[in-house]
C-alpha cells in the first residue's frame, strides 16, 4: 500500500519550482494530485512529469488571492476527484526586496494578496469539506524568513511571520475537528525564483554556506518532508511551522 493510498492533495503553485517538486513526491508516494497554478501551462507541464512518472494528476488554472478563483480550485478538485485530503498552500511571490520606506504600497498589498491572503483562501474553502469527512491536513509554506528578519524585504517577511500565525490559529481552531495544520520554513532553495540569490556573491551566500549543510537547499529536501508531514506518520505534529533551511538560523 502506498503512503497515501489514493488521497487527494491540492498543491498551489505548483506549475514550477518547489510546488512541481511537491507534485511528483506526493503522486509518487500515491496521491492523486491536482496542480493550481495562476499559470496554467506550467500546471500542465507538471502534470505531464507527474504521468510520465506513473502518477495521476490534473491540471487548474487559480489565482490564490482572489476567493471566487480558489473556491472554483476547490470545485474543479471535487469534479476531478470527489475529495480533498491535503493541501499544500504554496504559491507565493517575493517583493520589491527594498529597505521598508522604499516600498510601494503596491507591493506591499500584493504580496500579502498572495503570500499570506492566499493561505487563508485556501485553507477556509477546504475546511468544510475535510470537516465533513472527519480528516484532512493542511500545510502551508511559510519560510525562514517567518522566523527571521532578511534581505527578502519586509513584505515577505511579513507575510510569511503571518503564515507562521495562522499555521498555529488553524490547529487551533480545527485539530480536535480531525484537521491537521502545519507549516514547513524553507530556507534558500534553487528554484529559477532564488537564481539570483543562489549565485556567488548573492544577498544569502554567505548566511548559506556557512551554515551546517554548507549549500543551498534542493527541492528534493523539502518535498521529501512535505510528503512525511502529510501522511499518518506524522499524525502527531500539530500546529508548528518546521524549518528545513541547511541549519542556516540557529545561530
Amino acid at each position: 500500500m502506498s503512503r497515501f493510498d489514493g488521497r487527494v492533495a491540492i498543491i498551489t503553485g505548483g506549475g514550477s519550482g518547489l510546488g512541481r517538486e511537491f507534485s511528483c513526491e506526493l503522486a509518487k508516494d500515491g496521491a492523486r494530485v491536482v496542480v493550481a497554478d495562476i499559470f496554467l501551462e506550467g500546471a500542465e507541464e507538471t502534470v505531464a512529469l507527474v504521468e510520465a512518472q506513473g502518477g495521476t494528476s490534473v491540471a487548474v488554472q487559480a489565482d490564490v488571492s482572489q476567493s471566487g478563483s480558489v473556491q472554483a480550485m476547490v470545485h474543479s478538485a471535487l469534479d476531478a476527484y470527489g475529495a480533498i485530503d491535503i493541501l499544500i498552500n504554496n504559491a507565493g511571490l517575493v517583493g520589491e526586496t527594498l529597505p521598508a520606506a522604499e516600498v510601494s504600497e503596491e507591493s506591499w498589498d500584493r504580496v500579502m494578496s498572495v503570500d499570506m491572503k492566499g493561505v487563508f483562501l485556501g485553507s477556509k474553502a477546504v475546511i468544510p469539506i475535510m470537516l465533513e469527512k472527519g480528516s484532512g491536513v493542511i500545510i502551508n509554506i511559510a519560510s525562514v524568513s517567518g522566523f527571521l528578519a532578511s534581505a527578502t524585504g519586509i513584505e515577505y517577511t511579513a507575510a510569511k511571520h503571518g503564515v507562521v500565525g495562522l499555521t498555529k490559529q488553524l490547529a487551533y481552531d480545527y485539530g480536535h475537528q480531525g484537521i491537521r495544520a502545519v507549516g514547513v520554513a524553507p530556507g534558500v532553495i534553487e528554484t529559477p525564483l532564488t537564481a539570483d540569490w543562489t549565485k556567488e556573491g548573492g544577498p544569502f551566500h554567505e548566511l548559506t554556506i556557512d551554515a551546517p549543510a554548507a549549500r543551498y537547499g534542493r527541492p528534493i529536501d523539502i518535498a521529501r518532508f512535505i510528503s512525511f508531514l502529510a501522511s499518518d506518520e506524522a499524525s502527531f505534529m500539530h500546529g508548528h511551522t518546521f524549518p528545513v533551511d541547511g541549519g542556516s538560523i540557529i545561530r
